[in-house]
């Protein structure tokens, strides 16, 4: 947060867990996601698409299975996005990074951030002060390697692989 509370429990209740990847949930309910985050830029922007399509298919006769596959392009963007259109609302609300982490479950994730930002966490801290996880110690890394496309938008990945290579 960008106002942390002084207290490590109650910095640690206020941490938000973004998980990273392909959002099924959300790419079946785009525009009412878009909506319930109030990113109305990222909602003005879904619906000028859709109008878009919808002119498209009524006054210039769009094949109707072409319109449908564009529709269904357009919520795919957004269940690939969500994750990154969540972190940059948060960053431009004054919210910061602390670290990232790889697991099998939501669980697991926050057991390993908690035991390296625990660490390095005072039990009371001044107000607004936090930091980052220490780096695990090279022989507690996790045997899960980090994936090459972690923290990459959807084009950044499709720019690297076009290219041939994850970058």
């Amino acid at each position: 947060r960008p106002d942390p509370p002084s207290d490590r429990i109650d910095r640690a209740e206020a941490l938000r867990f973004i998980r990273d990847g392909f959002a099924a949930p959300i790419a079946v309910i785009a525009p009412l996601w878009l909506a319930a985050q109030r990113l109305w830029l990222g909602l003005g922007l879904y619906l000028l698409g859709a109008l878009a399509i919808a002119a498209a298919y009524f006054w210039f006769g769009l094949p109707q299975i072409v319109a449908v596959i564009a529709v269904v392009a357009m919520h795919v963007i957004v269940g690939f996005e969500a994750d990154a259109i969540e972190r940059a609302d948060l960053e431009r609300k004054g919210w910061s990074t602390l670290g990232s982490v790889t697991g099998a479950s939501l669980n697991e994730c926050q057991r390993r951030f908690f035991d390296q930002w625990l660490l390095s966490q005072p039990v009371l801290a001044a107000r607004g002060k936090t930091s980052a996880p220490p780096p695990p110690p090279a022989s507690e890394a996790p045997a899960e390697t980090k994936s090459a496309w972690a923290g990459q938008t959807a084009a950044a990945r499709l720019a690297a692989l076009w290219k041939g290579k994850p970058s």
